[in-house]
């Protein structure tokens, strides 16, 4: 086998080279143009470059407003070409493989959102308006995330590896740190933990007033809602593989949290501190619209989610079909949930004289023997 990397990974890492050096001269001209000041201007350079203390109400700048987070982009861009590496590398390890395009889709959405979230307007606004910070809340730590697990990484990377490298990571996603890190306690508990200490305790103030906290609450946002989702969307190659009712009830106590959040931001009487601008805005009124954002939106996009994986799980069961009986949708169904098949398998796949559909059958099937000891 040929070791030069495919032509899209090429042209991936190429790109990614490209707008690199785009970013690093951006920076340089934003430090070079700014005056000398004590507000670290290279911090400004780095995450907000080219943003103005906003004049006209969010509304009227939705699409017109844009910074430059030279600092998220970067990751952004090679976020995606490593990923368009792993979708290159996927026929070639695995000849006659195919990564789908709706994963790859799914991913790239993902990066989309992020990009809105950390340059759009919501960004520019995002320190003199609770309620723009909050709508970057809910994208960076509900929808990129949602839709960066959707296109399954992780399984991505294990189909690109060498043979003897698959088999090592592996054995690391089912080790102790990996397992416990991605536990549905565990999970749900740094989500709650991350929604409410981020909202409610005075934590807030400094994260508004100061560019390095917000970018430190950017990444904690992105890595809790990967580290979320990954169990419930993401259909991951780790040791915890959830049945839809499972999913369902970790999205429904999610949801929980996020409504208790926002009632407690709509009741409260203390106003979230902003920085001074020239919206004259009511800090009071403003948090408890943010508070409004985080019950409606939020839940409204973790029903969304619920919507897709209970239309998902439909399709799997295919209770349409009338040549299967209820007791063989249940068997297909429940295949395709422990043992991570991607392709909706069906009996005849399940049965097939196949030497990986009857690995993967005989491990579930060893492991329920275990449970039943």
């Amino acid at each position: 086998m040929s070791s030069r990397l495919p032509r899209l990974a090429l042209a991936a890492w190429s790109l990614a080279a490209v707008l690199v050096a785009a970013l690093v001269a951006a920076v340089w001209h934003f430090l070079a143009a700014a005056p000398d000041s004590r507000d670290m201007p290279a911090m400004h350079a780095l995450t907000r470059a080219g943003a103005t203390n906003p004049t006209r109400p969010l509304t009227s700048a939705l699409l017109s407003a844009w910074q430059l987070d030279a600092v998220a982009v970067a990751v952004l861009v090679l976020a995606g070409a490593a990923y368009l590496t792993g979708v290159a590398l996927v026929p070639l390890r695995s000849p006659g493989v195919v990564w789908p395009v709706r994963r790859t889709l799914a991913f790239f959405g993902g990066l989309a959102v992020g990009a809105f979230a950390t340059n759009g307007s919501i960004a520019v606004y995002d320190q003199v308006l609770f309620t723009a910070h909050m709508a970057g809340h809910l994208a960076l730590v509900m929808v990129a995330p949602a839709l960066l697990m959707w296109g399954r990484p992780i399984g991505l990377a294990l189909a690109a590896s060498p043979e003897e490298r698959r088999a090592r990571w592996e054995r690391r996603l089912r080790g102790p740190v990996v397992s416990v890190l991605s536990a549905p306690p565990v999970a749900l508990a740094s989500y709650a933990a991350v929604i409410v200490g981020s909202h409610l305790t005075g934590l807030m103030d400094t994260i508004m007033r100061n560019g390095w906290a917000g970018q430190v609450e950017h990444l904690v946002y992105v890595l809790v809602g990967c580290q979320f989702f990954a169990l419930v969307v993401g259909d991951e190659p780790l040791r915890w593989r959830l049945a839809s009712p499972t999913r369902w009830v970790l999205l429904a106590i999610a949801m929980a949290v996020d409504t208790f959040t926002g009632i407690v931001l709509m009741q409260g009487t203390h106003a979230i501190a902003l920085l001074p601008s020239a919206l004259h805005v009511d800090a009071l009124s403003d948090t408890r619209t943010g508070g409004a954002i985080m019950w409606f939106g939020g839940d409204a996009i973790m029903a969304l989610i619920m919507v897709g994986l209970v239309v998902g799980w439909l399709r799997t069961a295919d209770f349409a079909s009338a040549e299967q009986g209820w007791l063989e949708q249940a068997r297909v169904t429940a295949f395709n949930a422990h043992t991570g098949s991607d392709d909706g398998a069906g009996p005849a796949a399940i049965d097939a004289d196949d030497d990986a559909a009857r690995a993967a059958y005989n491990q579930w099937l060893a492991k329920l023997d275990a449970r039943g000891r």
